[in-house]
């Protein structure tokens, strides 16, 4: 009868705590829900690999990166489930990468009416894509048209074209190493994550 009391009150608690989540989300505007659940997210993560502050938890870092393995993300996922109010997957974690990717899901499961008519935001489908070319093995081809077409969308990121911006790129990166273009990706990525 004790058991059966505390399971009550538990799923009694996850049931609140999923109500003033929705309430919550409901209050805020589609960019913000994200953030938010990236934080509750984040915060997770922080408290299954006992870290002392969220801040540790690098949102674009894969959980995998991270320090998760199954168990943790089992821990995360039922941490989730009962802050959420849904039934998520096992593997939850290695179907979203990143917090970020996770968080972006987590939305649009809480709010299906308020997806983003554009689709999954560009830095989830770039954590995605980094992911899958993590993944795999990828011969000098495809690496040096993948740096090509990076450069490419790096240039209008910066708002501008190779040669709007005096910058000849598609000769930089013909002449480049796999290893060089990769060097130069990494720097580039890396300085645009510090704004």
């Amino acid at each position: 009868m004790v058991r059966s009391g505390r399971r009550t009150a538990a799923a009694t608690d996850a049931a609140g705590a999923a109500a003033a989540l929705a309430a919550r989300l409901g209050e805020l505007r589609a960019d913000e829900r994200v953030r938010y659940v990236t934080d509750l997210v984040r915060e997770q993560a922080a408290r299954v690999l006992g870290h002392a502050t969220p801040k540790a938890v690098d949102v674009t870092q894969e959980f995998r990166e991270l320090g998760f393995d199954s168990l943790t993300a089992l821990e995360l996922r039922n941490h989730l489930s009962t802050a959420t109010g849904l039934r998520l997957p096992a593997t939850l974690v290695f179907d979203y990468p990143t917090p970020t990717a996770l968080a972006e899901h987590l939305v649009s499961e809480l709010a299906p009416g308020d997806e983003d008519p554009q689709g999954p935001s560009l830095l989830a489908e770039l954590d995605r894509l980094e992911a899958l070319f993590a993944a795999g093995e990828h011969d000098g081809i495809t690496r040096a048209g993948l740096a090509l077409r990076l450069g490419r969308m790096l240039d209008k990121v910066r708002g501008g074209t190779p040669e709007a911006t005096g910058t000849p790129v598609d000769d930089a990166f013909e002449s480049a190493s796999a290893d060089e273009v990769f060097a130069f990706i990494d720097n580039e990525l890396g300085r645009m994550g510090d704004h």
